[in-house]
């Protein structure tokens, strides 16, 4: 069976879920990114997960990116 996703694999078959308690789903501004939570109040972007070429050109959620505090964020 073949499997197409954008998702990484990692996220699609997790062997360790406690890996993945930080990485949190979230919309900015409608597109769909991984975060990371570095700490209460700072939120650091993983990933970008969208099929739309133009959400890549986004500077503020480059991989890497820093987020603030994210408005209606709760975990």
């Amino acid at each position: 069976m073949t499997l197409y996703t954008i998702l990484p694999p990692e996220q699609v078959f997790p062997h360790a879920a406690e890996a993945f308690h930080n990485i949190h789903n979230y919309s900015y501004d409608g597109i769909p990114i991984l975060i990371e939570q570095q700490s209460p109040t700072s939120f650091r972007v993983q990933r970008i997960i969208s099929t739309d070429p133009a959400h890549y050109l986004v500077h503020a959620i480059q991989p890497g990116s820093y987020l603030p505090v994210l408005q209606g964020f709760n975990n």
